[in-house]
């Protein structure tokens, strides 16, 4: 399934990326520019990192407030 139109990348790419050491959607946007064009897929990239147990999913007995989301700016093309 493709995650990102604005810069072709399916979701088995995206889940690569992390199991390589993304952290953050911007670590994703780095390495692939996912989540740097319209934010379409920014949804997307924080729920696949949470799938994935890193970037502002609580760990054991932090609470939701203890652990922000990643944030992305999005710049005019």
């Amino acid at each position: 399934m493709i995650v990102c139109f604005c810069h072709p990348t399916s979701d088995r790419d995206v889940d690569t990326i992390i199991d390589e050491g993304a952290r953050t959607v911007e670590d994703i946007g780095r390495r692939c520019g996912a989540g740097t064009g319209c934010g379409c897929c920014l949804d997307e990239l924080r729920e696949r990192l949470a799938q994935r147990g890193v970037a502002g999913c609580p760990r054991d007995g932090a609470r939701d407030e203890d652990v922000a989301a990643p944030l992305v700016t999005l710049r005019p093309r």
